[in-house]
């Protein structure tokens, strides 16, 4: 039994785990291993669309809902995006060598990773060329006056670093035989770039092969013979603009659909064990626990658990960016190289940790349930693994990701070469990757509110002894570090909670990280400044814009220079706009391999910021909780007022402390006698609401508004309100009864109550007020118990409701002409950046009904209702 775990995760082992393991079928999954290799070796786009057949195949007979995500190749150009430029159908290849002796040295259908990935093609009828050697970089640098032109280059130099020298010095191709350790006659997986070619040396077409180590030794030894080397090559190549896919399989929450836990596995990858056994791993998942679930065994997990494959961070990072859902996955894992046999990896199974600046419960569920599995099939030696910023890895991102520590039994031999075989994988080792990461994503897919809490419990104790360390005292960063990833880890965690008291919930999580918060003691940063490259550093703030770390490959040579190669992307996941650059500096130095100056991450950040990742902000720009509440208090906002806000941060500007500090700048202007109210819609993206889980779609002041211990939430599907205040539960009682927009809504009853809207970076077309006023005139556009939707209940269980059905077209009468309309009734002035203005709801209430006057009986735009079963957003 794993020690130094907590009593549920502990009966979860003894009581579901056996069981999870017992449904393994270790066969069956590396026969979906074998599958996908199959396809997936030729590293051809048209293979890698029909792996994607097999998987949506493979999940629709699991019982898991099948996805398939198409991102288009192609995109911006320069700004660090992680896009593929053109899809490539791979033909056929073949060179012959003709002089000295004729035999052939390479063929594609019989070894696919003869072929360099992103390679230029020959001619139809292929090349005769002389064959040349260059292994070192000065051969290279004199070759740079064109006296390659014409010739292909046996070379053992990394394509990838110099392909654009090698283009300079006129060469038509390259035969790279690169060694794999301890297989000289595999063929190493080469590429000229990652996801395509690098921007800044795409234009240069250069052909290229790879062959083994071996044979490349042979060549050599003619070569050294004095012999001259002729070879034909052909190359059949067919660049286009296509797509790849993501591909999920999904098993439905049943409780909290919305809120999702990931594993991510790479497909188009040419190996069997990198990474053909993180997809069947993955499939394999799917069938054991919609397997166990169909016999009764267990129950459907709380949360939706999500399998994803695509191609690594290109398809992943797009899907994050682009694929709609209502916040980021909750947790996950990276399942790569997987079930490795003993003898090929050492015998050693690693479980590496996720980023520092992310949420660190997920590293202890995983490690407690890989204990389990191989406690009870004792086939590796278990290695308990620091970050490894990988690209891959890069999904830790707090902000826009999730916490995801990685599985593997990397390094393996044979690794990225033609080696990399079906015979590589262990039927058992699959069968204890598989159970591991099974039972990891079901325990935190079905985790309750009161697990979450003993998980937040035991993280918090767990972060208390490290600052309790008996060994030499921490220094200030070492305290800081552990004091964010325990903050970030019950944030992370409140998200967990379905059922309960929202007061007491959120207030014994702050406890807790109060708790951590003192026991560390940071004193406040003091930069040095004995240079001017320290001295700015410690008065930059970088503030996140942008989700994830950007790709050296997609921009241009003046950005890139700042892109360090071995500098860590993460290091803008402390960028939350609280601290200096200086700050980040030495949190970085605390996982780093080498020391980091200042002056080396004022340049990374520099960079990203032309990106357009983060912005740079000078201490002195960031709006003061004093400077808002000035700002609030000449718009007229006073004391005792009843307000509810509609608001834009962005368009603020940066704010000490962020969307927490506007909240309590409002609550200190309208007083103990006031009360504040914000929308917190989903506008029907949920597929089922809670109200302490529910994100809004509204902006980041409502939801930091409605995550306060001290707020309180309307209960209505799309439409929820959050208040604080005397009259909170005034305003929001009998949501649901009463309907969206009703008289007696929230937002009825501030109009009937006198009181306020303030708008801040937004016009009147956001404010919603106006909603009240087409129900109180029964417009037929709109039917607040049209349609059915789903909330869930106190015990968490989710019951069907009516709710609002949509109009089925814009409105003829634009709700942007109110602004206008209320130019006199309302009070203006500005908020840090953007303009604001405060106006009587009752003002807006009429102003709405004299711009629709008796329009409404015309239109024939009515509501939108959805078939029954059909999803909100669907």
């Amino acid at each position: 039994m794993p020690q130094g775990t907590i009593p549920s995760l502990n009966r979860f082992v003894q009581a579901v785990f056996p069981a999870i393991l017992g449904a393994v079928d270790p066969g069956r999954a590396v026969d979906m291993a074998a599958g996908i290799v199959e396809n997936d070796r030729w590293n051809s786009f048209d293979r890698w669309h029909e792996t994607s057949r097999r998987l949506l195949s493979a999940y629709e007979a699991s019982g898991a809902k099948a996805e398939l995500y198409a991102i288009p190749t192609g995109g911006a150009r320069g700004r660090g995006n992680w896009i593929i430029p053109e899809a490539a159908d791979i033909i056929d290849a073949a060179v012959d060598l003709i002089e000295p002796s004729p035999r052939r040295l390479l063929d594609y259908r019989t070894c696919p990773w003869h072929v360099v990935q992103w390679s230029a093609a020959t001619p139809a009828d292929g090349i005769t060329c002389e064959l040349v050697v260059i292994d070192a970089i000065a051969q290279l640098d004199a070759a740079a006056d064109g006296s390659l032109a014409g010739k292909i280059v046996l070379t053992r130099l990394n394509p990838w670093l110099h392909r654009g020298r090698f283009c300079a010095g006129g060469a038509a191709g390259l035969l790279c035989d690169m060694p794999v350790d301890g297989c000289p006659d595999a063929v190493a997986w080469t590429k000229f770039g990652w996801g395509g070619l690098d921007l800044w040396e795409a234009a240069p077409p250069l052909v290229g092969f790879a062959i083994s180590a071996g044979e490349g030794d042979r060549l050599r030894a003619l070569a050294a013979q004095g012999a001259k080397l002729v070879v034909h090559a052909k190359l059949d190549i067919r660049r286009y603009a296509g797509s790849h896919d993501v591909i999920s399989g999904v098993i439905r929450g049943s409780d909290d659909p919305d809120a999702e836990i990931w594993a991510v596995a790479h497909s188009c990858e040419p190996g069997a064990l990198d990474n053909a056994s993180g997809g069947a791993c993955c499939v394999e998942i799917a069938r054991v626990l919609n397997g166990l679930i169909a016999k009764g065994q267990i129950a459907p997990p709380r949360r939706t658990i999500r399998l994803l494959h695509g191609y690594e961070c290109y398809g992943f990072f797009h899907y994050l960016e682009h694929g709609f859902r209502l916040a980021p996955p909750l947790a996950g894992v990276c399942i790569d190289t997987v079930g490795a046999r003993p003898d090929v990896c050492d015998g050693a199974l690693s479980w590496h940790a996720t980023a520092p600046a992310s949420a660190s419960f997920v590293d202890d569920v995983g490690l407690a349930l890989l204990e389990a599995a191989l406690e009870m099939q004792p086939i590796y030696r278990l290695a308990q693994k620091p970050f490894l910023s990988t690209e891959d890895t890069l999904l830790g991102d707090p902000k826009y990701g999730f916490p995801c520590p990685w599985i593997t039994n990397h390094p393996c031999r044979g690794y990225h070469s033609s080696a990399d075989t079906i015979e590589m994988i262990d039927p058992q080792g699959m069968a204890v990757c598989t159970a591991a990461m099974a039972g990891y994503l079901y325990y935190l897919a079905n985790a309750s509110t009161d697990e979450a809490m003993e998980m937040a419990g035991w993280q918090t104790q767990r972060a208390a002894t490290k600052l309790q360390s008996e060994k030499e005292p921490l220094s200030r960063p070492q305290r800081e570090s552990i004091r964010c990833q325990h903050e970030a880890t019950i944030d992370r965690l409140s998200r967990f909670t379905l059922t309960g008291d929202h007061a007491k919930i959120t207030g014994d999580l702050g406890a807790m990280v109060d708790t951590i918060a003192n026991a560390a003691a940071v004193e406040p940063f003091a930069p040095a400044e004995s240079s001017p490259h320290e001295d700015r550093a410690g008065r930059l703030i970088p503030l996140r814009r942008r989700s994830l770390g950007p790709t050296p490959e997609n921009v241009w040579p003046d950005v890139k220079a700042g892109l360090d190669g071995w500098f860590p992307k993460w290091a803008a996941y402390w960028a939350d706009g609280q601290r200096s650059i200086a700050e980040i500096a030495t949190l970085l130095a605390l996982n780093a391999e080498e020391a980091i100056a200042p002056w080396q991450v004022t340049g990374y950040f520099h960079a990203i910021a032309a990106l357009g990742c983060v912005e740079l902000l000078e201490r002195d720009e960031f709006l003061s909780a004093d400077a808002l509440t000035t700002a609030f208090a000449e718009l007229g906002i006073r004391p005792g007022m009843d307000v509810m806000i509609h608001s834009s941060l962005k368009s603020i500007g940066p704010v000490r402390g962020g969307a927490a500090t506007i909240i309590s700048a409002l609550l200190s202007v309208v007083g103990n006698d006031g009360t504040l109210l914000a929308p917190t819609f989903n506008h029907h993206h949920a597929l089922a609401f809670n109200p302490l889980t529910t994100p809004t779609t509204d902006g980041a002041i409502p939801e930091a508004m409605w995550r306060r211990p001290d707020a309180r939430r309307s209960l209505h599907p799309s439409h929820s309100v959050a208040a604080i205040g005397p009259r909170a539960d005034d305003y929001l009682r009998d949501h649901l009864t009463h309907g969206v927009w009703a008289d007696q809504s929230p937002i009825g009853r501030l109009i009937l109550n006198d009181g306020y809207i303030l708008s801040i970076g937004v016009g009147h077309d956001r404010t919603t007020a106006y909603h009240i006023a087409e129900i109180a005139m029964n417009v037929p556009c709109l039917d607040m118990f049209a349609n059915i939707d789903r909330i869930a209940g106190s015990d968490g269980r989710l019951k069907t409701v009516r709710g609002l059905a949509w109009r089925n077209g814009e409105c003829p009468v634009d709700p942007a002409g109110l602004d206008a309309m209320l130019e006199q009734k309302q009070s203006h002035g500005k908020v840090g950046r953007a303009s604001a203005t405060l106006a009587r709801a009752a003002d807006v209430f009429n102003a709405r009904r004299e711009q629709l006057g008796d329009r409404c009986s015309r239109c024939g735009i009515r509501p939108q209702r959805r078939n029954v079963g059909e999803e909100p957003h669907g």
